[in-house]
């Protein structure tokens, strides 16, 4: 019998093609699937390219006060063997494309910008030689009026619908002010709003989570932002009461392996200014989608939750060099802008917190 040879990738049916491309999710991917050969480029367009409109002018109501809307991306990155001094390398990091060609290195966990990069850190990132995983797409909102330069005015903003074929003209925006409350923009519309709810205020984070734009107050309850602004619920809040000390300080939501997560941090009780106590535990859940409730998660298997000033999310062990999952990543927001951070990671298998030291440049993680 003759045995059967290897066909070439080129040869896959046109309506094949099609429908991987489609299923692609991130811009890095369809640039790689593009890359293989003539027919794969031509069974899916160019991804738009949205970094020119970036940052985003937002109107607003007062002529002299500026809103604009900024995107970074975080990229998990491996070098091959020769490409750096040390060898084959693992980095993550945060990019802030401004201009077409152009772009930032940011801080992972704040928004500064990285002035020095490690001396063993490759020169030039080439997407064709290098592994390049894009992990998580940042949005901040930064507004400013007079002289007074721009500042960050929200502490936590998404993009929904935030896809590889997105067009900004066709999304919305949406944000959790610094004091709590739930706003929107549509593309269009000459000013901003705040969801009218009866609670006023007391939401810790946002996320989209299967295509949904989901909120979760200081209680536990996460809510669905649905397509006429308005609030549907969909988990109990974890703890009743009506302060926050019936559960931790801060919460905030982590979407990993199509799971919905909730962290929950908690603070020394002992007598800190608000903003200055550290941490000494967490409690993860995971909204059990079936029955809409949420259940303590005691492991997070071969995933690690990275939780950043201006967004969460997590990364497989795989991406991290192995080895390196059920824990969370996290600084603690004691120190200025100026000021280096300080990184931890805490262990869900020990529940101890391991102080990984001072650093203001990217993340490189063990190969």
């Amino acid at each position: 019998m003759e045995e059967t040879g290897k066909r070439p990738w080129s040869d896959l049916p046109p309506e094949i093609l099609s429908i991987i491309g489609n299923r692609l999710h991130t811009r890095m991917d369809v640039l790689r699937f593009r890359g293989v050969c003539s027919s794969f480029r031509s069974s899916i367009p160019r991804p738009r390219y949205d970094a020119s409109r970036f940052p985003f002018r937002i109107p607003t109501s007062t002529p002299r006060f500026a809103l604009f809307l900024r995107a970074s991306t975080v990229y998990a990155v491996e070098t091959p063997d020769g490409a750096a001094p040390s060898g084959r390398t693992r980095w993550l990091l945060r990019l802030e494309e401004s201009e077409l060609e152009r772009m930032r290195i940011l801080s992972l966990f704040s928004h500064r910008r990285i002035a020095y990069l490690p001396h063993e850190f490759p020169e030039v990132l080439d997407s064709l030689q290098f592994r390049i995983v894009e992990i998580f797409r940042e949005y901040t909102l930064e507004c400013g009026g007079g002289t007074g330069g721009l500042v960050q005015c929200a502490q936590k903003v998404v993009m929904h619908p935030d896809c590889v074929g997105s067009d900004v003209d066709r999304c919305s925006v949406y944000f959790i002010d610094k004091i709590g409350r739930l706003g929107y923009w549509r593309y269009g519309v000459e000013n901003w709003s705040h969801l009218d709810d009866s609670q006023g205020g007391g939401y810790d984070d946002i996320a989209v989570y299967e295509g949904r734009v989901c909120v979760v107050d200081q209680f536990g309850s996460v809510s669905e932002i649905h397509s006429s602004f308005g609030l549907q619920s969909l988990s109990p809040p974890i703890y009743s009461g009506n302060h926050r000390g019936s559960g931790g300080f801060w919460k905030q939501l982590v979407v990993s392996s199509g799971d919905l997560y909730l962290v929950d941090r908690y603070t020394e009780s002992i007598a800190y200014s608000e903003k200055t106590r550290p941490t000494c535990d967490f409690r993860v859940y995971r909204l059990d989608r079936q029955w809409g409730r949420w259940e303590e998660a005691r492991s997070l298997g071969d995933s690690a939750f990275f939780l950043c000033k201006h967004c969460s999310f997590a990364v497989s062990a795989l991406e991290l060099g192995g080895g390196n999952g059920n824990c969370i990543y996290y600084t603690e927001d004691t120190y200025s802008y100026y000021s280096m951070e300080i990184f931890k990671v805490f262990s869900l298998a020990d529940r101890s917190v391991k102080c990984l030291g001072f650093s203001d440049s990217i993340w490189r993680l063990p190969t």
